[in-house]
């Protein structure tokens, strides 16, 4: 009966959880970004409270700074963001006029070498692709402009991430003690072992991929103003970003300055800065960065957080990229737990014997 009850209400916890995320979908943005934040930031308050500083206080006053940075951020950095953004955008025409007067006609000579076939047609990636490059910017610029879901999608971000970032910081360990107690008495032990495991992961999981994630951020735009290569901030920004799935920086990064230095028709002398300047970053995040804040804290593979992100991200979209690494934590957490009561189970022992 006790099994029974257990498996009932893990069961029962998680579908609650799923409709939840499913009727909520308007507001899910501004939830998750407020509960990631409020759960990263919560073992500051923890300390602070027992400095005696009253924790309403604390968040009402985190609120006001976050919101201070942020304004600061999109009053004097997203202009220039976006307008190198655009600037990348209005090149397309010019990469692709590149790729097929000097790179196609190359790949065909090595193609004709190897197979000794003459005639044959090259399939070419923006053949797929329903969109004139040429009007590309102003297309992308007018639907987003025209676009009311979009500045709904804003304004609902930009009033309610405050306002649940606050009181999930002023109350957030109310809501985890009332939670424990809604857990049946005699599976509480187990339970709390599995929260435990949950919050020590991925506690680790989001300090160590956000941290990496923000020195990138600023390392890679660092390093390509310096190189000298044009729209630097937007390339080295995308680039910090795309962090978030391992090796993914790596490609998109490789590709940008790619993009960026044959649109500029860049000399020998800039190619070879900007080489040097990528390849001096993933040398300082390869040696240091990652070991050192991940290192043997994060406990997921690399092809697990792919997997998660592949995954969760074509079921759930945006979303499900932004929750996969997340997820992926919990899953190996729950995993293990299954896999050793499966082992403890009369099932397994008898197995064993017989």
């Amino acid at each position: 009966m006790r099994n029974n009850r257990g498996k009932i209400f893990f069961v029962c916890f998680f579908i609650i959880i799923v409709i939840i995320f499913a009727f909520i979908n308007i507001v899910i943005g501004p939830l998750i970004i407020s509960f990631i934040a409020a759960y990263l930031i919560n073992p500051v308050f923890e300390y602070l409270e027992k400095k005696g500083i009253n924790r309403a206080f604390i968040s009402f006053i985190t609120i006001i700074i976050l919101g201070i940075l942020t304004f600061l951020a999109v009053w004097l950095f997203l202009p220039l963001l976006f307008n190198q953004i655009e600037n990348l955008i209005t090149k397309l025409p010019t990469f692709k006029n590149h790729i097929e007067l000097n790179i196609v006609p190359k790949i065909q000579l090595i193609i004709s070498d190897i197979t000794g076939q003459k005639q044959y047609k090259i399939l070419h990636i923006y053949d797929f692709i329903p969109i004139n490059l040429e009007n590309l910017s102003d297309t992308l610029l007018s639907r987003i402009g025209a676009s009311t879901r979009f500045i709904a999608s804003l304004l609902i971000i930009a009033i309610f991430t405050p306002l649940f970032s606050y009181f999930l910081m002023r109350d957030f360990n109310k809501i985890h003690k009332q939670i424990f107690d809604l857990v049946p008495i005699d599976i509480k032990p187990i339970f709390i072992e599995f929260i435990e495991e949950v919050d020590k992961k991925l506690r680790s999981v989001l300090r160590g991929q956000s941290l990496v994630i923000l020195i990138l951020c600023f390392l890679y735009p660092t390093v390509f103003l310096i190189a000298g290569l044009p729209a630097a901030i937007a390339v080295g920004i995308l680039t910090g970003i795309c962090r978030l799935v391992p090796y993914m920086d790596i490609l998109v990064g490789s590709f940008l300055c790619f993009f960026v230095l044959v649109t500029n028709a860049a000399d020998s002398h800039l190619i070879l800065s900007v080489s040097l300047a990528f390849l001096a970053v993933q040398c300082l995040d390869a040696l240091f960065i990652t070991p050192r804040i991940l290192g043997r804290f994060s406990g997921l593979h690399p092809s697990l957080v792919i997997l998660s992100v592949l995954c969760f991200g074509d079921w759930f979209g945006f979303y499900g990229i932004l929750l996969a690494i997340p997820l992926a934590a919990v899953g190996k957490v729950s995993f293990k737990l299954i896999l050793r009561t499966y082992r403890e189970s009369v099932f397994f022992k008898n197995g064993d014997n017989g």
